[in-house]
């Protein structure tokens, strides 16, 4: 699929940008999803076909954005931005800013637990200061980054089990570490040093019971993948992922099914990530993607977001 079709979301600034979308884990019913820009957080309440942009409590650059999964409940919704990261519990409409210590740290990446009802952990990523845990909703936050020794976070992922196996992954421009103490401690994993950086990661039931299966894109290398918390690696496709692979999603319903976000649009593998075709192509730079039922959601520098069916 070739695509040049309209724009929901029309940014005016060349260097304005999405970096990620995030999405009610009630979609299908309320149609609300997140982006955030350059410019700010913008919020859809349709599906994507209409946005406006949030007042947040700190009007600045949004970097990522990530709700709970109890969202339909208790309408938490969480942004980062530069020197905090903002919460709000009515779905965006009043926020409050959990400010760090100077120099304000530039974020990454935000995630939130599966178990945040009970647990209220959330995880940061920053590009120059680690990471920051949260286990109080994003009130407080304390860096965590006892045997983290390169503090350039890009990306971060949680195992599918984590409510029972506390297993985190962090990857960085060095390579891609693994907690499994719930982010106490950190350990550098095989992932091989001249494949790094490790753009974006993917973790989940790989469909064995109790087994999972960990993704790391990277910035030259395409796509890689670990059976065993990232002890050992493969290269899969790479033929078809040659490049950067800056995003990654898995299809909640089928682990089968992998979105690939690269520099000019989106690819698709039916087969757990073993073959990828084109899914759409754009002219100009795809940095943001969120698959959502029968449509996708794309993101464009300079451009704005595009809502684009799915076949």
């Amino acid at each position: 699929m070739v695509s040049d079709g309209q724009h929901t979301l029309l940014l005016t600034s060349a260097d304005d940008a999405p970096f990620a979308f995030a999405a009610s884990p009630a979609f299908a019913r309320d149609g609300i999803c997140y982006v955030a820009c350059a410019s700010g957080l913008y919020r859809s309440r349709d599906g994507g076909a209409r946005w406006d942009l949030l007042r947040t409590s700190t009007e600045t650059v949004t970097t990522a954005v990530a709700v709970s999964p109890a969202f339909a409940d208790d309408r938490s919704l969480f942004a980062a931005v530069k020197g905090g990261v903002l919460r709000s519990a009515d779905g965006g409409d009043t926020w409050f800013t959990a400010g760090f210590p100077a120099p304000p740290p530039v974020f990454s990446s935000l995630v939130v637990s599966p178990g945040f009802e009970r647990d209220g952990f959330l995880l940061a990523g920053a590009l120059e200061d680690g990471l920051f845990s949260s286990s109080d909703r994003g009130g407080r936050w304390q860096p965590w980054n006892f045997g983290l020794f390169d503090l350039n976070v890009l990306c971060l992922a949680l195992s599918p089990a984590w409510l029972e196996d506390e297993t985190a992954y962090a990857g960085t421009e060095t390579g891609l570490y693994r907690s499994t103490n719930g982010g106490r401690a950190w350990r550098h994993t095989g992932f091989p040093v001249e494949l790094a950086p490790a753009l974006c990661l993917a973790s989940f039931a790989d469909g064995r019971p109790g087994s999972t299966r960990l993704l790391a894109g990277t910035e030259d290398n395409g796509l890689l993948a670990s059976c065993d918390q990232g002890e050992t690696w493969e290269r899969l496709a790479a033929n078809a992922l040659s490049g950067a692979v800056n995003q990654l999603h898995v299809d909640v319903y089928d682990g089968n099914t992998l979105y690939a976000l690269t520099g000019d649009g989106v690819m698709r593998s039916d087969d757990g990530g073993l073959s990828w075709s084109d899914l759409i192509r754009v002219d100009g730079l795809a940095t943001a993607m969120l698959p959502l039922g029968d449509v996708m959601l794309l993101g464009l520098r300079g451009k704005g977001v595009m809502r684009l069916p799915l076949e």
